[in-house]
């Protein structure tokens, strides 16, 4: 529903509505949107989409890039096109035009061009996904460059998996966040150096939570025809010639004029090896043209050569159709970039034995370089003109240095750099993704027959706008995302699809799954006959008729109320129940602790005991104080809860946390408390209830800190990489249960100070080592599931 997902001023309205508003909103938006599609025509329909070369029979692989300048990225995409061809029929999504858009016209089987006014909103975007859908059926598509990720979503939905292409820091797309649907959405993801995932993934979290793979591109030959090149004579014959005098030397830079190629650091290194070698003829050319919005950087770069007096030493010669003139003439290539993943022309500079010099930090190549002892001293700190300055000098004054470089560079270059290995990997992930899909047919069928799936537990608040198919389709899809399910945070792709279930730990630790197979767990589990293990766990769910066991035993409730105001409700909550409680109140101030002697005297609650103490550790400070001190000691079971408010987050996502959690493990419209605790009296072997959480969270920031406490408290290692456990720091446990925690003897002042970071610290730790606490004591966890009770 494109009204809908149109992230506006609609869909940030929607964000705070309750629930049952959302739904109501989201039929009436539905509405609206079918009838806008009604009386209007998508200018997708207007597109033309050419078939007259499409082979029937033959399969066809849709190629987006972004535009057709003349340029690095959209010259790699010609030569995949041409590379295809020879297996598929080859379609081109060109987002804008330009020059090259005739050369892919001759290679591919189909050209479809937007137009420079083409509207880039969802629904206009959904319709040419399915026009392409309609017209074509792509096996699979490539999406060239990040800026080509307008589509993709609306791809995937239709089931055309995408390859995506990054050669791009995730630097130069601000604010951080713009590529988030990309890394979220695409069926794989490529980077063409490790320096580009790496700075990806510090910028985009969900990309700990996928595979992705790293695949240098091969050389580009270029798309020009032969008929353009008598335009460029003029520009080639002033290229200085190599090596035409012992005293003359060549240093080529090439790329568009921008500051992020380091056009000006490329001058400032040549007025460094002309202050260096006065006496000696070291020429530095420059190829390559600039856009008119950068004019005034290409401005700045004429006022630095005159200031600099190199206007006979350095030439910026424009765009050339032809670079093998250039390459003829270059002894070293400057790859003076800021920022330049693994740019065409240093590969083939390489390839061409010419020597790179680059900056540290700025390219992929600087990585290839560093790794070899005959070229690491090619790579220069930083940003450092002069450093790069002293390597071009060494090799100007030393030939056999200059011949053992050329000799180095080609070799990394024969061995990284490949256009039928990348073209043939490229395909087999395109391939690989296509097989995935293929197996969610299979997949699907298996779950829905099998009721493997409860869409009320994983779409919680949504549940009602999925069918049954769509909805364990939509799991599926989402879920491939994340295999072979191995990342720490693999849980962002899904959520729980069946109470009891963890998909994750299934994946990981079942022998007789196999991860590289494109087999969902869910389906295999389902198929298996839903084998027990550490994967799955009994779910306590609530009756009309729960029964008070008739020896309940002693229990102790901790509470601990930061937020005083929330306690009548907690308090109203547990007299739903027929246990007798005694009640164990802390909060931070004096202040406070009057207040709730105030509730609790108009509630007629007796047995309570109420305490102040540091907001330092929180709830979780003096809940393991008194079980440090033997508070609970003389309990069968304590509940520990406190009045949740994330401030850090939206106003209501604390609220609805906390009466789920409420709903879950107090009452409600069940009394969940006398269900727990009944539990507890017949089974000797359960020692932990908590919520069962619909998301499947992991270690998030935490691992390093949870083995530390591990150690202390003489847990098995290493730790699981996925688990279970109570979210939001809510359960109920026997006192027994939790003895391993007393080992750690926490104080106020092992807690970090408030504000407290979303993560990563002691308290979040803390939360997560429960269970493991509890199965070192010996006993089992079980959850509690009240289907009315979504989030």
């Amino acid at each position: 529903m494109s009204i809908w997902r149109d992230d506006g001023p609609v869909r940030r309205l929607a964000r705070k509505l309750p629930p049952w508003a959302k739904r109501l909103a989201r039929r009436v938006l539905g509405v609206a949107d079918r009838i806008s599609r009604r009386f209007s025509t998508p200018k997708a329909d207007g597109l033309a989409f050419p078939k007259a070369e499409i082979k029937p029979g033959r399969e066809t692989i849709l190629l987006i890039v972004h535009e057709a300048t003349r340029t690095g990225a959209p010259i790699l995409a010609w030569n995949l096109a041409r590379d295809f061809r020879a297996h598929y029929d080859v379609v081109v999504l060109l987002k804008r035009g330009g020059p090259l858009r005739s050369a892919f016209e001759t290679i591919a089987s189909a050209v479809v061009c937007l137009a420079d006014d083409f509207p880039m909103k969802p629904r206009e975007i959904e319709a040419l996904a399915r026009q392409i859908y309609d017209n074509y059926a792509p096996k699979y598509a490539i999406a060239n460059t990040v800026e080509s990720r307008f589509i993709v979503a609306e791809l995937e939905a239709l089931s055309i998996p995408v390859v995506a292409l990054v050669h791009e820091f995730s630097s130069a797309y601000r604010p951080v966040g713009m590529l988030h649907g990309l890394f979220k959405m695409a069926s794989t993801i490529v980077f063409s150096a490790r320096i580009v995932a790496d700075a990806a993934a510090a910028d985009y979290k969900i990309l700990q939570a996928r595979d992705f793979k790293i695949l240098p591109q091969g050389p580009s030959k270029l798309p020009f025809a032969a008929a353009e090149r008598h335009e460029t004579s003029a520009l080639v014959a002033a290229t200085p010639a190599r090596k035409n005098s012992d005293r003359e030397f060549c240093v080529i830079g090439i790329g568009t004029v921008t500051m992020r190629k380091g056009v000006d650091l490329f001058i400032a290194a040549a007025a460094a090896v002309k202050h260096m070698l006065p006496d000696r003829r070291v020429r530095f050319a420059w190829v390559g043209a600039h856009y008119s919005f950068d004019q005034p950087y290409f401005d700045a770069l004429k006022q630095q050569l005159d200031e600099s007096g190199l206007n006979g030493d350095v030439e910026l010669l424009g765009e050339l159709d032809d670079l093998g003139p250039a390459y003829d003439r270059a002894d070293v290539f400057f790859l003076s970039s800021r920022l330049d993943p693994l740019p065409n022309v240093a590969i083939d500079s390489a390839l061409r034995g010419i020597p790179v010099v680059c900056f540290d930090q700025t390219t992929g190549f600087a990585e290839l370089l560093s790794n070899r002892d005959e070229t690491r001293d090619l790579v220069v700190p930083h940003l450092d003109t002069n450093a790069a300055a002293k390597v071009i000098c060494s090799l100007v004054t030393d030939p056999a240095k200059l011949r053992r470089a050329s000799m180095a560079v080609a070799e990394i270059a024969r061995r990284n750099f490949n256009m039928e290995t990348y073209v043939k990997a490229l395909d087999e992930l395109g391939t690989s993704a296509r097989r995935s899909l293929a197996q969610l047919r299979e997949d699907q069928n298996t779950v829905l027959q099998n009721g493997a799936f409860n869409p009320d537990l994983h779409f919680g608040y949504d549940s009602d706008s999925w069918s049954a198919e769509a909805g364990v389709w939509k799991y599926l899809a989402d879920a491939r995302l994340a295999a072979p399910w191995k990342q720490v945070l693999a849980g962002t792709f899904m959520r729980r699809p069946l109470e009891g279930f963890n998909p994750l730990i299934y994946a990981c630790e079942n022998p007789a799954f196999d991860p590289q197979r494109p087999e969902n767990p869910l389906a295999h589990f389902a198929r298996n006959g839903r084998p027990s293990g550490r994967w799955t766990h009994r779910v306590i769910t609530p009756t009309a008729d729960d029964i008070v066991p008739t020896r309940p035993g002693r229990i102790a409730v901790h509470g601990h109320f930061h937020y005083p105001d929330l306690l009548p409700d907690f308090i109203r909550r547990l007299n739903q129940n027929r246990h007798a409680f005694d009640l164990f109140l802390t909060t931070t101030t004096q202040a406070k602790a009057d207040e709730i002697a105030d509730i609790v005297a108009k509630s007629a609650t007796r047995h309570v005991e109420i305490a102040v103490g540091s907001n330092r550790g929180r709830d979780l400070a003096p809940f393991l104080q008194g079980l440090r001190d033997g508070l609970y000691s003389a309990y069968d079971v304590v509940g520990h809860f406190h009045g949740k408010r994330s401030l850090h987050v939206e106003s209501t996502t604390g609220d609805r946390w906390r009466n789920f959690a409420w709903e879950h493990l107090i009452g409600g419209q069940f009394a969940m408390a006398d269900t727990i605790l009944r539990v507890f009296a017949e089974d000797p072997h359960v020692g932990l209830v908590f919520a069962e959480d619909p998301n499947l969270n992991g270690w998030d920031e935490n691992l390093e800190i949870a083995e530390h406490l591990a150690a202390r408290m003489q847990l098995p290692q290493p730790l699981p990489l996925h688990f279970d456990f109570p979210v939001g720091t809510m359960f109920w446990a026997r006192p027994a249960a939790l003895k391993p925690l007393i080992r750690l003897d926490l104080r106020d002042a092992d807690f970090p100070m408030e504000p407290l970071p979303i993560d990563g610290t002691l308290l979040h730790a803390l939360e997560r080592i429960i269970p493991f606490a509890a199965a070192k004591a010996g006993f089992e966890y079980a959850t509690t599931y009240v289907r009315s009770s979504r989030r």
